[in-house]
């Protein structure tokens, strides 16, 4: 179906519906993993044209329009018939309470949202709220009594096609302005390296207002014009089993999602009620959106292999909204590869080199760049290109690298950098490139720990910290450091599980000392200082990253609450 012509994906939705019109495009899960809805090319079109003729009578051409609805076919249409009329979509989480109402006001104001199309239970949420900025709330109307427009609005690859924000781990989210253009490369990009066709199957699970979600698992099926099922975020969280019988009852071939979905799978199925399960069609488990553990690659073939998981199908990548989406993915059909580098240095060996004495970490290879991408590695001090095999700021250039940032011009002009006469984006990610050319993701620059002129990546420290103390283990931690008079002093912030918080205070001591003597080990790094947090205490970003530099600007205001402190609350 590829043609010079299809410039954009109501490009691909109007000639699906021309030539396949009853071929099923979208299919809804309930939370038993049962059909409870469908989507074909034409009925697909239908409810876009219908809601357009609702949506032009609130709306005029370029206005933003925030979709706040659940992974539903609501959602799908909402989105699709802004893009039919030219109207910018935002696609945002939805408030779980009162407090959270704040927040999405302060999106509201920053993206110039004109309307709000979400459900009525959010919209009670907000009318309850004195608003001082109140675009238009409403939820999803009834489609039945409603006309369709026809013809939809011309557009051109530059124009804005939707606004994604940023998850906010290291600042308050940002909406970023990707155009047709950069979404229909990233596509072509996402289906040249997990080798999709019109025979593939997917299933999608990741929330459609996060990155991954969309694209993946909406778009990239209209793109190929392969069926997918879609689940909700809260049935995998629930029932991750659920997942993994879907993709053997619908003889799943791409599916994936975050390190954690894979950890949670090994952590809370038990292998003996998988009776009759087949994971043999399976043949792209991605993995990305988050630092990538080989120890869970490793658990998670070692548990599923009995039950058809070929690890070959493991396929680790890198992306951010920045870039649209994809970077860099690993090879189809390779298992995954991983180099062993010292810690505090910015230089890194080949895997025949590796170091085998002193403070060690694992990196996972996340493939090798786009070749429609330019990538350079870039020392963020000097603003010079690195040595091979040296760590610095993953710089990426192409097009699928998107206009920038909405209303921001001085943080597009940080961002966003002409270099070797190419427009380059500064992903903030620090990362190197091996012998084969593989980008190996390392730590985020923002984060990065410097003690006595030594780097450390936060991450590294919480996974120790979380394994020093049976209390600590399965909750959220956050490590960084703040001034002090001599140095940088070493912080950890971390919740404590449910096991141990009633008798917090019989255990507090100990595991504070099993903090420090856990990360001196490992790091010769003292801790200056530990808190201990109840559980859902520390700040996370709606994709469930922790937010570092919030925790931080937290404990530097003194408004932690130690559990010590405020003590357990059943």
């Amino acid at each position: 179906m590829t043609s010079p012509q299809l410039n954009n994906l109501i490009d691909k939705l109007l000639l699906g519906a021309e030539y396949q019109p009853n071929q099923t495009l979208y299919y809804f899960l309930d939370n038993r993993g049962r059909e409870y809805a469908s989507l074909t090319y034409a009925s697909l079109l239908e409810a876009v044209q219908r809601l357009g003729q609702w949506l032009t009578e609130k709306t005029v051409r370029g206005d933003h329009i925030v979709i706040q609805l659940p992974t539903s076919p609501e959602f799908v249409i909402t989105f699709f018939s802004c893009l039919y009329l030219d109207r910018i979509p935002v696609p945002l989480s939805s408030p779980t309470r009162k407090r959270n109402c704040d927040h999405y006001q302060r999106i509201f104001k920053d993206c110039d949202a004109r309307l709000v199309i979400t459900e009525s239970r959010v919209r009670d949420l907000f009318e309850k709220e004195d608003l001082e900025v109140s675009p238009q709330i409403e939820t999803f109307p009834s489609l039945d009594a409603l006309d369709s427009l026809t013809a939809p609005v011309d557009r051109q690859g530059n124009n804005i096609a939707f606004l994604q924000y940023t998850s906010g781990s290291t600042s308050f989210p940002k909406g970023v302005m990707v155009s047709h253009g950069n979404i229909m490369a990233n596509q072509k990009m996402i289906q040249q390296t997990f080798g999709h066709s019109s025979a593939s199957i997917v299933l999608g699970w990741v929330p459609l207002f996060h990155d991954m979600g969309l694209i993946g698992s909406v778009f990239q099926p209209l793109y190929v014009g392969c069926p997918c099922y879609l689940m909700s975020p809260g049935t995998f969280l629930q029932r991750p089993k659920l997942w993994l019988k879907t993709i053997s009852d619908k003889k799943i071939t791409t599916t994936g999602g975050p390190n954690f979905a894979y950890e949670m799978c090994v952590k809370r199925i038990d292998p003996d009620s998988l009776e009759g399960l087949s994971l043999s069609s399976w043949d792209v488990a991605y993995n990305g959106a988050e630092h990538i553990k080989l120890d869970t690659l490793e658990k998670f073939s070692a548990t599923f292999y009995p039950y058809g998981f070929k690890k070959t199908a493991f396929l680790p990548c890198y992306g951010l909204a920045e870039a649209t989406l994809i970077v860099s993915g690993a090879s189809k059909s390779e298992e995954p590869t991983a180099l062993t580098i010292p810690c505090g240095t910015d230089e890194v060996l080949d895997a025949d080199a590796s170091p085998k004495t002193g403070s060690v970490r694992t990196v996972v290879s996340n493939g090798q760049v786009m070749p429609e991408l330019s990538l350079r590695i870039i020392n963020p001090q000097t603003l010079k290109e690195c040595p091979s095999h040296h760590i610095g700021e993953v710089w990426i250039a192409g097009e699928s690298v998107t206009v920038g940032y909405w209303k921001k011009p001085e943080k597009n002009q940080e961002t966003f950098i002409f270099y070797d006469g190419l427009r380059f984006l500064r992903t903030g990610d620090l990362g190197f490139i091996d012998s084969q050319n593989h980008l190996y993701i390392t730590g985020r620059l923002k984060d990065l720990i410097v003690i006595e002129g030594t780097n450390y990546y936060p991450q590294d420290i919480e996974e120790v910290v979380k394994l020093s103390h049976p209390g600590l283990q399965e909750v959220n931690c956050a490590v960084f450091s703040v001034p002090s008079i001599v140095s940088q002093k070493l912080v950890v912030v971390s919740e404590v599980n449910r096991k141990f918080r009633r008798q917090i205070h019989d255990y507090a001591n100990q595991i504070k000392e099993a903090v420090k003597a856990s990360v001196y080990d490992h790091f010769q790094l003292r801790v200056d200082d530990t808190v201990l947090l109840q559980l859902n205490s520390i700040p996370t970003t709606t994709s469930g990253k922790t937010q570092r530099q919030r925790t931080k600007l937290l404990y530097l205001l003194q408004e932690l609450e130690s559990i010590e402190k405020v003590g357990v609350a059943e």
